[in-house]
């Protein structure tokens, strides 16, 4: 069962690795060219759009790391969780405190704080990956 739940941690993961760079370099640079009469409008949809991808991903990463660390040995899965930690604190300190108040002008610091999800999820996947061909 916990080779099951690694694996299934792993490919959230991935997919979430996969997520955040297209978000890093293209999504996030993007909004710069939006014009300003449709800004808002067009990042409240980005944002309820996005959650249907990125919500669930996120969740099964996090209960699966959560079961993985406390059914394996913590050791293996001490860096993994610790990752996905400051990935969570990240989100909730820095990217949606941004989102709640972003304007044009804002994106960069979007952009440049995103560079710790960016590499953590990077990571975190490479070192799951690792813990997948250990097994």
């Amino acid at each position: 069962m916990l080779r099951l739940l690694l694996l299934i941690q792993l490919i959230t993961s991935a997919a979430m690795t996969g997520v955040i760079w297209m978000v890093q370099v293209a999504v996030y640079p993007l909004f710069a060219k939006v014009g300003a009469e449709t800004f808002v409008e067009y990042h409240e949809d980005y944002m309820f759009l996005v959650s249907f991808v990125i919500m669930p991903l996120m969740a099964i990463e996090a209960l699966t790391c959560a079961a993985c660390f406390f059914q394996g040995n913590k050791r293996d899965f001490l860096a993994p969780s610790i990752l996905l930690g400051i990935i969570c604190l990240s989100t909730a300190l820095i990217q949606v405190p941004q989102h709640e108040a972003l304007t044009q002008a804002g994106i960069g610091a979007l952009v440049t704080g995103n560079w710790i999800r960016t590499i953590a999820w990077t990571l975190r996947t490479g070192l799951l990956a690792r813990l997948v061909l250990k097994k």
